[in-house]
């Protein structure tokens, strides 16, 4: 017990300077767009609500799409301080600075996925339609225009 040194209990020691920011930044970034976008798009569905969409892959897609993007951001970061508790590892602050790319990536990807599969869409003729594959009808309108 006695060899036990502060330091080694610390999990991530000194490395909390650089990487408190940088989580703190990564998280503000990613969360700050997810959710509110999960919300507008969870208001939208109930707005065009059919009984259809209980049965449609599509939705079942859009939601799952709504749920990992806004709690992957928050699982990564506690899997990039496991990363960097583990001093054992080599090259773990590559990996995690990789993984925080990838987070602040990670809402790009998301919202392709939410327009692609958001099942309740309208073409431009102002007539609605039910999206049972994602992507399939494609998408009417600008990116992200649901």
């Amino acid at each position: 017990m006695a060899e036990d040194s502060p330091k080694e209990l610390s999990g991530i020691g000194w490395n909390w300077l650089w990487f408190g920011p940088a989580i703190l930044f990564v998280l503000i970034a990613t969360e700050r767009h997810t959710i509110p976008y999960a919300w507008m798009i969870v208001k939208l569905y109930i707005k065009r609500w059919h009984w259809i969409g209980v049965i449609s892959p599509s939705a079942g897609l859009c939601f799952a799409v709504l749920i990992t993007s806004v709690t992957v951001p928050f699982i990564g970061v506690l899997q990039a301080c496991e990363w960097l508790a583990d001093r054992s590892q080599s090259k773990r602050v590559i990996r995690v600075m990789i993984l925080l790319i990838f987070i602040l990536i990670l809402p790009f990807i998301t919202d392709t996925l939410v327009w692609g599969s958001f099942p309740f869409t309208y073409d431009d003729a102002g007539y609605g339609h039910i999206r049972f594959i994602p992507f399939i009808p494609w998408p009417s309108g600008g990116y992200g225009a649901l």
